[in-house]
């Protein structure tokens, strides 16, 4: 072969197979959205010709909302840690243990007279703050004892739980101050078309029977958790913190040999989850106006499940606020389609099952075609 051939033959083509990447890479990133969209859809119709019911509403809306904070809340917490390469197993036990320790706490202070508008300050706050305690044990026996994370938390889960139970004895924490209630079930917004409207409260002259005549926007609980996720989104992009997430995730000795102090780093996240565990126990107690250890139980594979269906990679170093958002409003939309469907809440487990399986294939065979 002459050099003029050699030089005419067309090289072997590149293009396509990293063609192939990027696209994998953008359904990876765009496929949560279309299946929320889908599921919406479904339901709509669904609701339409099976029960005469408008799944498209302001009330549905919100209710989806209200389903999803819970799931979503623990899920920031197990987005940090997975993002740093961790889980963290004891995140619905910890919600319990908040939920308990403030109902008892707020239970104790009203019983003596105390304010309720500080009765409830303190036991959300302290609810809240007892957290630290395993979140740091947690962080210990990962970051300095290097007890792998699934076994770390996973002890700490029933430790959690059992100190939960002890404390109160099986049984939910009940008599509440009031004001609780209005809390967790309360919203930002009430109008009252032809009378009046007002902020965070019912408006002025409304009795019982004028509720259906009410429209309330945005549940208490859905504006504190967005709050808390705009937070959250916060320390991941905007400070070195959550660089340092992304770091020791993504390559653990490489985040070592760059001086990033590893151990301080995940204690922290550990720490942090924690909170945001508290966080969502001590709304589980206004929204239910008791305390139960049980209350995280079921919440804590939902979260973690909203992590992987909004693109977090289980070996670390991957995951967004935003991805684990739509994560926990496919999770709600499905809970509460079923609800409003009349189907047994059973089939959640499994339609949420499918869609996390459907995640861990297509971060899977992304990585695969990457390399």
């Amino acid at each position: 072969m002459t050099i003029e051939q050699d030089v005419q033959t067309p090289s072997e083509p590149v293009l396509p197979k990293k063609s192939r990447a990027s696209n994998l890479n953008m359904v990876r990133k765009v496929w949560p959205w279309a299946f929320l969209i889908l599921m919406v859809v479904v339901f709509t119709i669904s609701s339409k010709v099976m029960n005469n019911v408008d799944f498209i509403s302001v009330r549905s809306v919100q209710g989806i909302l209200t389903y999803a904070t819970q799931i979503l809340l623990i899920g920031l917490a197990e987005t940090l840690i997975i993002i740093a390469g961790g889980i963290d197993l004891s995140a619905g036990y910890m919600l319990g243990l908040a939920a308990v320790t403030g109902a008892q706490i707020m239970k104790t202070l009203f019983a003596a007279g105390a304010n309720p508008i500080v009765t409830i300050a303190a036991g959300m706050l302290g609810g809240t703050l007892v957290c630290i305690i395993p979140g740091f044990i947690n962080g210990w026996l990962v970051a300095k004892i290097k007890v792998p994370a699934f076994i770390a938390t996973l002890g700490m889960g029933y430790v959690i739980y059992g100190a939960a139970l002890v404390r109160s004895k099986g049984y939910p924490v009940a008599e509440q101050p009031p004001y609780l209630g209005a809390i967790g079930n309360g919203f930002v917004f009430y109008y009252w078309p032809g009378h009046a409207s007002s902020f965070f409260k019912m408006p002025p002259g409304a009795i019982q029977s004028d509720l259906a005549t009410i429209t309330a926007l945005v549940p208490n609980v859905v504006l504190i958790t967005l709050l808390v996720a705009i937070v959250v989104w916060f320390v991941l992009s905007k400070t070195q913190f959550g660089q340092h997430l992304y770091a020791v995730g993504g390559n653990y000795q490489a985040a070592l040999r760059a001086g990033i102090p590893v151990d301080k780093v995940i204690i922290k996240v550990f720490v942090t989850g924690a909170i945001l565990c508290g966080i969502a126990g001590s709304l589980w107690s206004t929204r239910f106006t008791s305390g139960d250890a049980n209350a995280g139980v079921t919440s804590l594979l939902m979260g973690i499940a909203a992590v992987f269906i909004g693109g977090a990679s289980m070996f670390g170093g991957e995951g967004r606020v935003i991805g684990t958002v739509i994560g926990a409003l496919i999770i709600g939309t499905i809970q509460y389609g079923l609800v409003v469907l009349g189907i047994s809440p059973f089939w959640q487990y499994f339609a949420v099952g499918v869609v996390v399986i459907v995640a861990v294939i297509m971060d899977q065979f992304g990585r695969t075609l990457e390399r």
